[in-house]
């Protein structure tokens, strides 16, 4: 691949790294993507609420850092802060998930980790610039050739009320089940997934409206080789294909996902025929690279031409032409139609 220029800084924005509360897959999506970005641009990961001492504090940047540097908001909480207090300068936001109420002004681009935030992105923010940027999957995630000593493995946490309260219980006296009930890190997910037959995952919408935004756990068991039994929430449809590289779980009855599961536990390797090259370059290192330099080059020509050009009249930004907007005044205007009919 062709050595792309060296650009302006990048700031990618977390609010924090060693503390408890910010541990989850934001947190590991935004440091691999620093690391990542850092063959294509100066890169540096900026705190903003806690102080590390391996990173720099925003606070303590924001007035020498180069007007051209980007900054990258990768906490959707706190972007609507975040823009604020960077009025003025390059950002953007890596959207990971859709619970937030986000009033991105229309000079921000938008950074999507899968087509389904790139819709939802579409509908709340329509005359952004939006792009597609996918995680990257680790070169060590892929089927060791292990010995399957574990029948179904279910990870707990943030499951549905449905797989953790009917469908493991009922499948615990029938198979070995693991049920992890804590944190996991990456690479021992990798190890577990290597032992286990089927992987079972289901993601909840929580009480606070969030929806999965991309799903990586999935993608990584069926790369080391599980038969994989999910839901389609969210962004897990961007990749699970039901009965050609994963089963929809949730099903019909509990009944026929338990007939399912057993039978994928005794044929584990005829199950299904996933196309696992596909999958591995799509979400690739290699990939990611490549997309991402035509991401910052057109990052560069769109903030040049805005800069350059602060007397351009904004399209509308109200959410007033979004398709979901669109799709609700077309059926009022097809309700008054019919009306006008009847009484005519």
């Amino acid at each position: 691949m062709k050595k792309p220029p060296r650009r302006n800084t990048i700031h990618l924005l977390l609010p924090g790294i060693s503390n408890k509360k910010w541990k989850c897959g934001a947190l590991l999506t935004g440091i691999r993507m620093a690391q990542l970005l850092e063959s294509h641009a100066p890169t540096q990961i900026v705190t903003y609420i806690d102080r590390e001492k391996d990173h720099a504090y925003l606070d303590d940047i924001l007035s020498s850092a180069d007007k051209s540097s980007v900054f990258i908001c990768a906490w959707g909480g706190h972007v609507n802060s975040l823009i604020t207090r960077l009025q003025g300068r390059r950002v953007a936001y890596f959207a990971q998930s859709v619970i937030w109420k986000i009033d991105l002004p229309v000079n921000v681009p938008v950074l999507c980790v899968s087509r389904f935030i790139m819709a939802y992105m579409m509908d709340r923010a329509p005359h952004n610039p939006l792009f597609l940027l996918g995680p990257v999957i680790e070169s060590n995630c892929y089927d060791y050739q292990l010995e399957r000593d574990i029948d179904v493995l279910f990870l707990e946490r943030k499951s549905t009320e449905y797989l953790n309260d009917q469908l493991v219980p009922s499948l615990q006296d029938k198979c070995k089940l693991l049920i992890m009930t804590k944190f996991v890190s990456q690479q021992e997910l990798f190890k577990l997934y290597n032992r286990s037959k089927v992987y079972l995952y289901s993601s909840a919408p929580r009480a606070s409206g969030a929806v999965e935004g991309f799903g990586l756990q999935p993608l990584e068991a069926i790369l080391c080789g599980c038969v994989v039994f999910s839901n389609l929430d969210g962004g897990l449809s961007d990749f699970l294909e039901p009965e050609l590289n994963s089963f929809k779980v949730e099903t019909y009855s509990l009944a026929y996902d338990m007939k399912r599961i057993l039978a994928a536990v005794k044929n584990q390797k005829s199950s299904l025929a996933p196309d696992y090259k596909r999958l591995q370059q799509t979400y690739s290192e290699e990939a990611f690279h490549q997309r991402i330099e035509r991401i910052l080059s057109e990052f560069d020509s769109f903030f040049n031409y805005a800069e350059s050009s602060p007397d351009d009249t904004p399209l509308l930004t109200d959410g007033s032409t979004s398709p979901s907007r669109r799709s609700w005044q077309y059926r009022a205007r097809g309700i008054i139609k019919n009306i006008a009919r009847r009484l005519m």
